[in-house]
């Protein structure tokens, strides 16, 4: 049930998207069978913090948040997340997890963006 690693020409090995069925499963596995990371991560091929994030996200939005499509955010809605980060003082984590982010590295390259 691991996801099919492919290689690029150059030899870097990348790991293509998690399906539905899978995130669904590593969520199942965490909220009741109570798996943690190391076994979960070596299992699926997903780091750590990848796998507690998807977790918070689910617990958090439910599962409908792997419904949605890809969002496309307005530079409004940007500005008011990198504000609570930069001027909030609030997690990057915590805000990309209230945003229902499909990962926090998406709201970190706008604050990159913003601040260059």
């Amino acid at each position: 049930m691991t996801p099919e690693i492919s290689v690029l020409i150059s030899g870097v090995i990348f790991m293509t998207k998690y399906t539905k069925e899978i995130k669904l499963a590593i969520y199942h596995e965490w909220v009741n069978d109570y798996r943690r990371g190391t076994y979960l991560s070596r299992k699926y091929g997903m780091g750590r913090g990848g796998i507690q994030y998807l977790v918070g996200l689910i617990q958090k939005h439910g599962e409908d948040i792997l419904d949605r499509p890809q969002q496309k955010y307005t530079a409004d809605f940007k500005l008011a997340a990198i504000d609570r980060v930069l001027l909030g003082g609030e997690a990057l984590r915590q805000v990309s997890l209230d945003l229902g982010l499909a990962k926090t590295v998406r709201l970190f390259i706008e604050i990159i963006k913003f601040v260059l």
